[in-house]
């Protein structure tokens, strides 16, 4: 076998006497020509060790090979260890497949660099990073029926829009860490959440309803405050719920159940002797929290390869799951 360094599919060309497409033909498998020419190209291609590049494979089969990750301008200012390690998750798959990741971010309003990439034909797909009520990045991609896969499920309203929703039990695992949170003690509990906007709030929340229900606690005796977005809207909240008798305390996620905890704090309450706190969402944060917080844990890796690995197989006209889903881990530290 000989070597021939940077060979192309142009010097391929040029030495059997054939055109560009008739090599490309025999390296992709696809196209019209003969068993004999597809056999020679082949030949000459196994003696010579030839590779092709990313860009010629793509050429050949009319891919590019790359996937567009889309991320939120404002994640790029936050500290969000479950994003990047979804990331790094989606990275590593792709590689395994011979893909690259091209970061994308947008906005709602500013989609500019996502319609470059889709008017270039950039990219072979998306990979959203979350999903929302009303999504206008989805509401594009759907209208040029570009294929794509969202971290995180899809409203009622958008179901089967994309090729791939790959999301963890949110329903399930909050409806299991809240039987467990409401079924430890007695007294008035209340749930702490964010933006209801994003489809995993909604989940957090349906699940913590849904475990009321079955536990028949009405759902007008657990307070639910949401918008909890800093340590101001924050404190005001668990000062409201303190004067209500609430000392039972169950947050959406892990940066609300750390102003949670710092709101205890600060107006006397030790945990978990006075009260009791818990998350619906984990962090090394939580774990090295004093005390650490209880919470329900989620892999963010097992998410990324998920999606990544899905959506390349959906390409690929393989086998896929439209819907896969990971399972969760209630991780118990003593906070209730």
């Amino acid at each position: 076998m000989t070597f021939k360094a940077n060979l192309t599919i142009d010097d391929i060309a040029r030495e059997l006497g054939v055109s560009k497409t008739t090599v490309s033909r025999a390296i992709s498998g696809k196209g019209r020509i003969s068993a004999a020419t597809r056999e020679r190209v082949q030949a000459y291609i196994e003696l010579h060790n030839y590779r092709p590049s990313a860009a010629a494979k793509g050429l050949a089969e009319s891919r590019t090979y790359n996937l567009a990750l889309v991320l939120p301008k404002d994640f790029i200012n936050l500290d969000i260890p479950f994003v990047r390690n979804t990331m790094s998750a989606i990275c590593e798959e792709a590689f395994h497949h011979n893909y690259n990741i091209m970061i994308c971010l947008c906005t709602d309003d500013a989609p500019d660099h996502l319609v470059r990439i889709l008017d270039h034909r950039k990219a072979d797909a998306v990979i959203l990073t979350r999903t929302l009520e009303n999504d206008r990045l989805l509401d594009f991609l759907a209208s040029r029926g570009f294929p794509f896969a969202t971290l995180g499920s899809l409203p009622l309203c958008n179901q089967d829009k994309a090729i791939v929703e790959a999301d963890h039990d949110q329903l399930g695992g909050c409806r299991a860490f809240s039987l467990a949170f409401l079924g430890s003690g007695t007294g008035k509990a209340a749930l702490l959440i964010n933006d209801m906007n994003y489809i995993v709030n909604q989940s957090r929340l349906a699940g913590f309803q849904s475990a009321c229900r079955e536990l028949g606690i009405p759902l007008e005796q657990t307070p639910v405050c949401s918008g909890i977005n800093d340590q101001e809207s924050c404190c005001q909240a668990v000062e409201g719920l303190l004067a209500q008798g609430v000392r039972r305390f169950l947050c959406s996620d892990e940066d609300i159940a750390e102003r949670a905890l710092r709101a205890l704090k600060a107006n006397g309450l030790r945990i978990p002797q006075d009260a009791v706190l818990a998350s619906l969402a984990d962090s090394d944060k939580l774990q090295n929290a004093v005390p650490p917080i209880s919470a329900l844990h989620f892999d963010p890796l097992a998410l990324g390869s998920a999606a990544c690995r899905e959506m390349i197989r959906a390409l690929q006209d393989e086998p896929y799951d439209p819907k896969p889903r990971i399972g969760y881990e209630i991780c118990m530290r003593g906070s209730f």
